[in-house]
Formats: C-alpha cells, structure tokens, sequence
C-alpha cells in the first residue's frame, strides 16, 4: 500500500481515538496502513510529531468547519446556535478529533502540549465572537466549555432514554433530539433575536 499523508493522519487519529497515545505505538499505525515502521517513520515523523500533526491536521479542518458560523455570527441565540451546529456537524463527521480530545482530558500523552496550539486559539475566537451574545451574568468561558463537553459526551456516548436503550449519535431521530437540546440551552444564557 502507498498510504498519503492524509491516508496516515485518519489511520493514527482513528487510533490515537479509540486506544489513547499512551497505549497506540508505531508499529501499530504503521501495520494499519500497510507500510513499514521505517517508511512510516520517514514519512511523518516519529510518534510525538505524528500525533501533533494529526491534532493540527484536525484542528485546520475544525477551524474550515466554524468558518462560516462564525462570517454569518449575529450576537444573539441564533448566532450561538449556528455556531453549536457547525461545531456539531463537525464532531459528528469527525470522531477522531472528539475521541482524542476525550484521552487527552484524562491524562493521555501528558507529556505534549496539544492545549496552547489547538485548543487556546479556537476558545480565544469563540470567546470574541460569543460575548456579546451571552446574557450579562453569564461566565463566558463556562459557557462555550459547555457546549463543548455537551457535544464531545454525546458524540462519544451517546445517551439512555427512558425506554433503557441506547442511542447514539449514529441514529437521526438521536441527533436530531441532541440538535434540538443544544439549541435550547444556548437560548438559555443568550440574548434574544433583536
């Protein structure tokens, strides 16, 4: 097989994902793409720069995925809310970003600073566009963590309805109910459509 970059990027972000950096090795990512640990190695990087490169890999195409939320952002609940579903149907079409921030905040590759390139920067930029949405009183920054941890636990997990099933964010109808709840808890603590 003569795996692309990109190609490498999805096999060790799905990885990093599902196993964590801790436990995810070379010899690992490079049998799941077909190619030798050496050739591997040549290609991207050793495991520190691999996994840096997968973040910023998934952190640029976050940040193509908010853009347009955040050029059409009116500082009202509708605002916040086209933000909340940009942010959502990214995480949904990108598990592997959800699944390796899920690692890193407990304690996974505690050696390497994803937090400062890839996290400070996107909570900066929501921070700016947000607050003059946000209803006076409201703790900003909890807020956007909020949304955050609502959709990377629901993307992740899923819930258990009533009926003791699960369901996930694989089904429509499970989406569709999470949509619909995201969009009511940011009406909660933002201003109204003027």
């Amino acid at each position: 097989m003569n795996a692309s970059r990109e190609q490498i990027y999805e096999t060790a972000g799905r990885l990093f994902a599902d196993l964590g950096y801790d436990v995810v090795d070379l010899k690992l990512i490079a049998d799941a793409t077909g190619l030798p640990t050496s050739e591997l190695v040549e290609l991207v990087g050793d495991k520190p720069t691999l996994y840096l490169s997968v973040f910023a890999w998934l952190h640029q195409q976050e940040q193509e995925a908010l853009a347009g939320a955040i050029e059409a952002f009116t500082p009202d609940a509708a605002g916040v809310q086209g933000i909340g579903d940009a942010f959502l149907d990214f995480c949904l079409s990108h598990r592997a970003f959800v699944g390796m921030w899920m690692h890193r905040w407990a304690g996974d590759a505690a050696d390497l600073d994803v937090e400062t390139p890839f996290a400070k920067p996107v909570l900066s930029t929501m921070y700016q566009v947000m607050s003059p949405a946000v209803l006076p009183g409201v703790d900003v920054e909890l807020a956007i963590w909020n949304i955050v941890w609502c959709v990377h636990g629901f993307v992740q997990f899923g819930f258990i309805g009533q009926d003791g099933q699960g369901h996930g964010s694989d089904e429509p109808t499970g989406v569709g109910r999470f949509r619909d709840y995201l969009h009511d808890l940011i009406a909660r603590f933002t201003r109204s459509a003027s």
